[in-house]
């Protein structure tokens, strides 16, 4: 076993020992001065505990879901890096405009990257992705987007 790793271990449970004697001290502190209301503060403090829990739930889940084939609309701008198409090409720095278009095309959670097709973007200036431009984008800068969920076309017979 690695030492920093059972190092780390050991500091975990030493505070969370301390953590477990500061509420027992608590608790015992709270029925001896206040007898009487001891179990209306517990049910309070567990009425605001709960609450705390619930509302960090929500705002984790606050996020948007990306699946392959929504359309993003860009509130904000964003930079993105280039997908070359060929192996021997680098990837070049390139921004989206505002209240242009992405297409995503794959979710890379384990990079914590989106890969998406410009669809629309201004065209104005050098430093602004083309359209048809495979980027990859950091989900971490996407703080205001619009996500339309396309269905995907199937071909039938």
């Amino acid at each position: 076993m690695n030492i920093r790793f059972a190092f780390i271990i050991i500091v975990l449970a030493f505070i969370g020992l301390l953590l477990a004697i500061g509420v027992l001290t608590a608790i015992r502190w709270i029925r001896i001065h206040y007898p009487e209301r001891a179990n209306a503060i517990f049910a309070g403090a567990a009425a605001i505990g709960a609450g705390a829990l619930v509302m960090t739930v929500l705002e984790l889940n606050d996020g948007p879901r990306f699946r392959p084939h929504d359309l993003i609309t860009l509130q904000e701008p964003v930079v993105a890096r280039t997908i070359p198409a060929d192996r021997g090409a680098g990837s070049a720095t390139c921004v989206v405009d505002l209240h242009e278009h992405l297409g995503v095309l794959e979710i890379e959670i384990e990079h914590g990257a989106l890969k998406a097709r410009v669809e629309s973007n201004n065209t104005a200036a050098p430093v602004f992705c083309p359209i048809g431009t495979e980027v990859r984008i950091e989900l971490n800068w996407l703080h205001r987007v619009t996500v339309t969920n396309r269905q995907t076309q199937v071909s039938g017979s």
